[in-house]
């Protein structure tokens, strides 16, 4: 069953694996020249977005990046790669569709406790497909720039593994290279390719005390989870210190359509005008990405089929909206935020939790890769 859409967890500083997969797992990045449009367009994002990758790789139907995030949104950086790389996909196979499988999946890591493992899990990704039978020999991961075998891009934060001391680099890259070949063997982590089993959703709901929702893991000590889990819940509980519990999609929908002048009782009606669609498209808007409320309420209520929903969305984050239409829903916030039934306590997060710029080997950790 697809997981319904929930705002993304978002932490200053956090370090985060986000996949990216095509459409029908198709092996887009095998097409000639595909890997390399695709790190161009990377690099070039990179340059505009104040994240610093720390890893990467890419596979014929996905591709991996290790990210530690800053202030800007990871959305912000995916859709200045991906959108214009599907238009460029497109032209060289002179058709036109969908490209990829939706938003990418991230996972939310602790640096010391899963830091490692996640850029040992990347790098190896070729071995567990078969292409290759050492990480070394994968010419399109980050793992040969690291060895000092391939020329690292720009935008490669190597620093984050190595540190500002150039004479313990080679101690280093050659400390790296057994702890990433120690891992070959190592199976598919559903954990850290972004899944969220019923145990570890179990766990969070018991350290948070409560049922929470969420689409994304976090992976940690319990203290590290709960300060991530907070930030959620906030997010949940909607900007402008609204409380989500108190307001309902009917509410919302009403609010938005009094804003454009429209008769509320027309979202609810079937075969309405596009005025009328528009005007439910931004009220799902409001409920799914201010809210952070699940998409799959709305296509009950407005009696649709989900995947109504779904494409009135991507069509604002594609094509955006009028000045109007945004004024509609900055006084459509304001309005819920005073109806609001509880007002939102501030949620103190602990971004000392996340070790900011910080992500090198320990060396206690890696004489003991040295010793197996």
């Amino acid at each position: 069953m697809r997981m319904p859409r929930y705002a993304r967890i978002h932490m200053t500083g956090g370090l985060f694996h986000v996949i990216s997969r095509f459409h029908n797992n198709d092996f887009f990045l095998d097409f000639p020249g595909a890997r390399q449009q695709y790190l161009a367009l990377l690099g070039k994002a990179l340059d505009t977005h104040d994240c610093r990758l720390i890893a990467y790789c890419l596979m014929s139907s996905h591709v991996h990046l290790v990210l530690q995030l800053g202030n800007d949104p990871l959305g912000a950086l995916t859709r200045r790669v991906h959108s214009p790389f599907a238009v460029w996909l497109n032209s060289q196979r002179g058709g036109l569709g969908t490209v990829f499988a939706g938003r990418p999946r991230s996972v939310l890591v602790h640096s010391d406790t899963y830091g490692m493992e996640l850029v040992r899990y990347v790098h190896n990704n070729p071995v567990r497909a078969g292409v290759v039978s050492r990480a070394v020999e994968s010419e399109w991961s980050s793992h040969r720039a690291y060895m000092g075998l391939a020329e690292a891009p720009s935008w490669l934060s190597m620093e984050a593994l190595f540190g500002d001391n150039k004479r313990q680099q080679d101690r280093i890259r050659k400390e790296l290279d057994a702890f990433v070949d120690e891992g070959r063997f190592e199976g598919r982590r559903a954990d850290l390719d972004g899944e969220v089993s019923r145990a570890l959703s179990k766990r969070m709901n018991k350290m948070m005390g409560g049922e929470v929702t969420f689409s994304y893991p976090v992976l940690g000590p319990d203290a590290f989870v709960r300060s991530a889990m907070k930030e959620q819940v906030a997010t949940q509980q909607g900007r402008l210190g609204i409380s989500v519990k108190s307001i309902s999609i009917a509410e919302v929908t009403a609010t938005i359509f009094n804003e454009l002048a429209i008769r509320p009782q027309l979202a609810f009606c079937r075969g309405c005008s596009h005025r009328v669609s528009r005007g439910r498209a931004l009220a799902s808007w409001v409920w799914v990405e201010q809210l952070g409320q699940r998409q799959v309420d709305l296509a009950s209520v407005f009696n649709v089929r989900p995947a109504t929903i779904s494409c009135a969305l991507s069509k604002i984050r594609r094509e955006g909206m009028t000045e109007s239409e945004k004024t509609a829903v900055e006084n459509a916030m304001s309005i819920l935020a005073a109806q609001s039934k509880n007002e939102c306590t501030a949620v103190d997060t602990n971004i000392s939790a996340i070790e900011p710029m910080v992500l090198a080997l320990r060396r206690d950790r890696t004489k003991t890769i040295a010793k197996n």
